[in-house]
């Protein structure tokens, strides 16, 4: 367990360091104003983990979104009927 979550952690964060730096700030003001019984602290740390989660999700949703739009981007057609191409001789010149 203790090496799993580290790395789990490390994962999640090098992927988005700006959300996960507002989950923790928002965990942690959370958790503060909570043992404190500071009420606005609180709701300002849940309001902020809450924001930075929902705007991961959107980015996840987004880039999820423009994978399948490239995944079904077709550069040739599915066959091809049309006759090869010729090959190159190496040993035939040019005309000038």
């Amino acid at each position: 367990m203790n090496a799993i979550f580290p790395t789990v952690l490390k994962r999640l964060y090098r992927k988005e360091p700006i959300s996960s730096f507002l989950i923790i700030v928002g965990a942690v003001d959370a958790v503060v104003g909570g043992v404190n019984e500071v009420g606005t602290l609180m709701i300002f740390g849940l309001l902020t983990s809450g924001m930075a989660i929902g705007y991961r999700w959107w980015c996840i949703q987004q880039a999820e979104t423009i994978a399948d739009r490239k995944s079904k981007q077709l550069y040739l057609p599915p066959s091809s009927n049309r006759a090869p191409l010729p090959n190159l001789d190496s040993r035939r010149h040019p005309p000038l």
